[in-house]
């Protein structure tokens, strides 16, 4: 004949599912942070109408960060990775104001 579960087994059933909830749930908020698309890159053509540096530099950080992603811990869902998306923002916009070989926007990012 058979028992129906006991209270313990029920509790046991119910922590163990909460505890696999708890630990899936920053893969699942991490695996939407970074959407990447193709308008986060842009070419000299589309710069050419900044008007000042400070625009052009502005511009260049916001495609870094669109790229990257944020580095804020609640979107990310773990320090780690917004340490790696802060490291990647850093990266990608040096490499962009390198390649961009513009004396006053180099000036902007070494502040």
């Amino acid at each position: 004949m058979k028992t129906l579960p006991t209270t313990r087994s029920i509790r046991n059933t119910i922590i163990s599912i909460a505890a696999v909830s708890a630990m899936a749930l920053p893969l699942f908020a991490s695996a939407s942070v970074n959407n990447n698309t193709d308008s986060d890159f842009f070419t000299r053509s589309d710069l050419a109408g900044t008007t000042s540096n400070e625009e052009l530099y502005a511009k260049l950080q916001n495609a870094s960060r669109n790229i990257c992603g944020s580095s804020r811990i609640i979107a990310t869902g773990s320090l780690r990775r917004s340490v790696g998306n802060q490291d990647c923002y850093e990266g990608t916009l040096t490499a962009a104001v390198e390649r961009l070989d513009n004396a006053e926007v180099s000036a902007l990012h070494e502040q």
